[in-house]
């Protein structure tokens, strides 16, 4: 691949392929540079700071990750908005990847309340917290209370713009999102996590049965360090449309909404 340097003005959303891409360390509490471990969003105490952004959309994986194998994944797409840090790079779109169970059923929920309420997810600013939860295990036999297990979810909310800044970020980006987001955005969400091995579980799809697929060709604890051309191929930007479209009627509002299908809505828990 030929790279070719490029004046950028100050005001460009920038897709590049592969994506900027974080992680999320639920056990310290903190974003993490993808590349670098040691890189993290936090303040002058070592503490992680919650990050706000534009979620822009999210595609479901099933496979392995690090140490994590045979899971299910949520892997979103954003452009940050605060704090301004070198990990979000100004008006370029970034991927994360939301693993644990609670903190996967707090996206859909949050989102799902979007959905029902009409409102486009790229018209307000997601605010991210890490919250601490506790649970007591139970003994199998006597049915008591054992020890305190603690963990970490992420936990997500929204609110709308509160500066000139920010409205008129949300203004280019909705722009963005008509004109070159349909076919940049697939092709983000889908890009190769290195040391990943992952299957998308495109809505409408029976997962079921794409999983069974998977585990068949990688049983529980094989190694992921397979050639890429054998690896199960991520679908590309021209194979299907994106997860959230960027093409549907404004809402009676005024403002463009992310539409599901039916089935789109089912495979995703939506209740209507």
């Amino acid at each position: 691949m030929v790279f070719i340097a490029g004046n950028f003005s100050a005001d460009e959303i920038l897709c590049n392929i592969p994506p900027h891409i974080l992680r999320i360390d639920l056990q310290a509490r903190r974003w993490k540079s993808d590349t670098d471990s040691e890189s993290a969003i936090i303040d002058q105490n070592d503490n992680g700071i919650p990050i706000e952004f534009v979620l822009l959309g999210f595609t479901p994986f099933f496979g392995n990750l690090g140490m994590r194998q045979h899971e299910e994944f949520l892997r979103i797409a954003f452009i940050g908005v605060t704090p301004k840090h070198r990990l979000l790079p100004p008006r370029c779109v970034t991927t994360a990847i939301v693993y644990g169970k609670s903190s996967q059923r707090n996206f859909i929920s949050y989102f799902q309340t979007l959905y029902n309420n009409r409102i486009n997810c790229a018209s307000v600013i997601t605010s991210t917290k890490f919250v601490s939860k506790s649970f007591s295990e139970r003994n199998p036999v006597t049915g008591e209370d054992g020890a305190k297990i603690n963990y970490n979810v992420l936990e997500f909310k929204d609110r709308p713009a509160q500066s000139d800044d920010e409205k008129q970020l949300l203004a280019d980006i909705d722009v963005w999102l008509k004109d070159k987001a349909p076919d940049l955005l697939p092709s983000a969400l889908r890009s190769h996590i290195p040391g990943s091995n992952l299957v998308e579980l495109p809505l409408g799809e029976d997962h079921a049965a794409i999983k069974q697929r998977f585990l068949a060709e990688f049983p529980q604890g094989q190694q992921a360090s397979i050639a890429a051309a054998d690896m199960p191929r991520l679908a590309s930007a021209a194979d299907a449309p994106p997860t959230l479209s960027a093409k549907e009627p404004p809402s009676a509002t005024g403002k463009r909404s992310f539409e599901l299908t039916d089935e789109q809505a089912k495979a995703l828990g939506v209740e209507f």
